[in-house]
């Protein structure tokens, strides 16, 4: 039995292992699925993948989280979400990607795990702020993080693609800031 490592409904997030490389693999191949993974460069190749599943073990190791494998309540793989450092600002951010299948079936996923995620992470860290970043042509993606209370923040180019910085602040910093 995988350690769950935060149940959003029915969808548990578990760590990944090297063994899930075709998973990846196959999410990323998928052009509905990728076509706005950048400024995450997209996990097409095996070396994509295993770099991929490389970055989350030393995030788990080195901060305590990292991107997770999404799985049903049946086990099927629904695709990842979690954390990374954005080393260009050393910053944390939250990102998430998941099957058409399952955005499909449930369109309101990326929204109730952009909540648990937030959830979790100020729980969990003490962190002042989280950001995520989006392709500017992702609406789905803005709405989303917009739905869960993120602010934009700026717009700026990341691996060639222009896209929106979003960021929330912990519920500590909002207090300051809000006594200020």
């Amino acid at each position: 039995m995988q350690e769950v490592v935060l149940k959003c409904g029915a969808v548990r997030l578990v760590p990944f292992s090297r063994s899930d490389l075709s998973l990846v693999q196959d999410l990323h191949c998928d052009v509905s699925v990728d076509r706005y993974s950048s400024p995450d460069p997209a996990a097409r190749s095996a070396e994509d993948v295993e770099r991929f599943l490389a970055e989350t073990e030393k995030s788990r190791d080195s901060y305590g989280f990292s991107r997770w494998k999404a799985l049903s309540a049946e086990g099927r793989f629904l695709g990842w979400a979690g954390f990374s450092a954005f080393e260009e600002t050393s910053e944390i951010e939250l990102s998430y990607c998941f099957t058409e299948a399952a955005l499909n079936k449930d369109p309101g996923l990326p929204c109730r795990m952009c909540q648990a995620l937030v959830d979790w992470f100020f729980d969990n860290t003490y962190f002042s702020h989280l950001v995520a970043m989006v392709r500017t042509d992702n609406k789905a993606a803005r709405d989303s993080l917009l739905k869960t209370g993120f602010a934009y923040r700026e717009s700026r180019r990341i691996a060639g693609f222009p896209c929106d910085v979003f960021q929330m602040l912990s519920p500590a910093m909002q207090s300051y800031v809000m006594s200020a």
